[in-house]
């Protein structure tokens, strides 16, 4: 039984020996690990930290283009509206000269009519007249109401 005492001590003898060395191996190992968690964790914040910066970044950079997009929507509905207003006023003014130029086309034509009936209507009456005068005039009474027309005429032009 000595012996097993003599083990038991040079046992614990061994372990204390041992102890200090695996003791700062064992420490130092879990230092470093905790160092590297420790690292981990403060790499994880920055980039929890860079990917909250860059969402709030997005968010408003859609809110401004959100607003960007209303306004350039608003603008193109006033635009379209200012141009649509311009092509009824040019509409309008179109069809009015058209209307005027047809009047008076229509103006002329009328009065190419008139003067063109008036002419007939006069051509009408001369022959008219010329047969009757050839009917019941002699040719004495005729040379004296050519004579005299002759006469007014050079009258009137002079």
């Amino acid at each position: 039984m000595i012996e097993y005492f003599w083990l038991l001590i040079s046992l614990i003898i061994l372990v204390l020996v041992l102890w200090k060395p695996v003791k700062e191996q064992l420490i130092g190992a879990l230092d470093r690990r905790a160092d590297q968690i420790r690292r981990e964790l403060d790499e994880a914040q920055r980039l929890r930290e860079e990917a909250q910066a860059l969402l709030a970044k997005h968010q408003r950079q859609l809110h401004d283009g959100e607003g960007l997009a209303a306004s350039i929507l608003q603008h193109g509905a006033e635009e379209n509206e200012r141009v649509e207003k311009q092509l009824r006023a040019d509409l309008a003014a179109s069809i009015e000269r058209r209307t005027r130029a047809a009047e008076e086309r229509i103006a002329q034509e009328e009065a190419s009519a008139v003067a063109e009936i008036r002419g007939k209507a006069a051509d009408l009456a001369i022959r008219t007249t010329r047969r009757l005068l050839a009917e019941q005039l002699d040719p004495a009474k005729e040379q004296d109401l050519i004579s005299s027309a002759i006469k007014d005429v050079r009258q009137k032009l002079a």
